[in-house]
């Protein structure tokens, strides 16, 4: 079973004390090694939601990229020599 849980935190801004929610999603135990391999990894993520009589169904795709991605220093103009 996957569940949502939803924490709040705190953080001074400007002098006020603000305070926002924090989502995460907790996976079952079976999953700890598969998950732990991809911690270090940037996704983007896809959500999908369907919902029945009968169910609810949430979609999450995680989607990244293999090919490198350009660096802000690789698209600088040259000097010319």
């Amino acid at each position: 079973m996957v569940r949502f849980q939803r924490r709040w935190a705190s953080k001074r801004y400007k002098g006020k004390k603000r305070r926002y929610p924090i989502y995460s999603v907790n996976f079952p135990a079976e999953l700890n090694q598969k998950v732990e391999a991809k911690l270090k990894k940037d996704f983007a993520l896809n959500w999908t939601e369907k919902e029945t009589s009968e169910e609810e169904t949430i979609s999450l795709t995680f989607t990244r990229s293999k090919l490198k991605q350009p660096s802000p220093q690789d698209s600088k103009h040259k000097p010319k020599v």
